[in-house]
């Protein structure tokens, strides 16, 4: 049965609230993308139908969206909030960030600490970052090319039995286990220690074990997650648009909702009564000097 669509709605509501005041806070600008897109092999997710002769895709992934609009590369900074499809009716809602044309290392910074605090704005302190490495993962390859889809289709489902059956050496699975369970502040890749001293929070650690399965993804990634939730509240990486550096996230709506305590967060609203058009001339000064305000009898 479903769950009341105005009480998730009104929780989705208060969340995004405080997100767009972060998110613009960094720089960043909303974006509204269509709810259709012809489709196109370049698009992720999303549910295809057709149309008058042509095909078309509902509710994309909008990392792949926002590149399959974007005609020329250039310098910016969008987020944006919508609900994704994957195949069927029920999405789920989204809220992230795209920082494109951005300097190497300063991208992976900033939009590091924007999800932060972005978080923390939300009043969810306990979290962690997990960040990896595709490249790190590509360069330990060498000589295994061939079992690259074993590989990593063990490290998506976290299951190292997969490589243990691989017929190669016990050296070479020495060497990718030690990777697979590999988690602390600093490694032998130093564009992941720069970002992680960068950051500077005790909840961002690297981890080889992290990886995310959308193709476009070159190198750096990362999961963000909570102790008390048993799913990634979201996570992102770097890419590529037609030579051009990216890096973006995007967190689940649902499971953010599931940490929301929106009680801690609301301010106090000012009660004004009496006389209904006094009471709303004081509201209306009160709105203009951002203080929440409710109207009684």
């Amino acid at each position: 049965m479903r769950k009341d669509l105005f009480s998730e709605s009104g929780r989705l509501a208060d969340i995004t609230k405080y997100l767009r005041r972060t998110f613009e806070l960094w720089g960043y600008r909303e974006v509204f993308l269509p709810a259709v897109e012809e489709f196109s092999g370049n698009l992720r997710k999303g549910t295809k139908f057709a149309y008058n002769n042509g095909f078309y895709v509902i509710k994309p992934d909008l990392t792949s969206q926002i590149l399959a609009n974007l005609k020329e590369p250039r310098r910016m900074k969008l987020y944006y909030i919508s609900e994704v499809l994957n195949g069927g009716i029920r999405g789920k809602w989204q809220a992230g960030v795209e920082f494109i044309g951005g300097k190497d290392v300063q991208m992976q910074v900033e939009v590091l600490l924007t999800a932060i605090t972005s978080l923390e704005a939300l009043g969810i302190e306990d979290f962690y970052i997990d960040v990896g490495s595709l490249k790190v993962w590509e360069n330990s390859m060498e000589g295994i090319e061939e079992f690259r889809g074993e590989v990593f289709e063990a490290l998506t489902r976290r299951n190292f039995e997969i490589i243990e059956r691989l017929p190669i050496s016990e050296e070479k699975k020495e060497e990718l286990w030690r990777l697979f369970n590999f988690r602390g502040k600093r490694c032998g890749y130093g564009k992941l220690n720069e970002i992680v001293d960068a950051v500077d929070d005790e909840r961002v650690f690297i981890d080889f074990g992290t990886i995310r399965p959308l193709p476009y993804y070159r190198d750096i990634i990362f999961e963000i997650y909570s102790p008390r939730l048993g799913k990634p509240l979201g996570g992102g990486g770097e890419y590529t648009f037609k030579g051009t550096d990216a890096f973006g996230f995007a967190f689940d709506l649902n499971a953010l909702s599931k940490l929301f305590d929106g009680r801690k967060m609301e301010k106090s609203r000012k009660k004004v009564s009496g006389d209904l058009r006094e009471a709303y001339r004081l509201a209306r000064e009160l709105v203009k000097l951002g203080i929440p305000v409710e109207v009684g009898e």
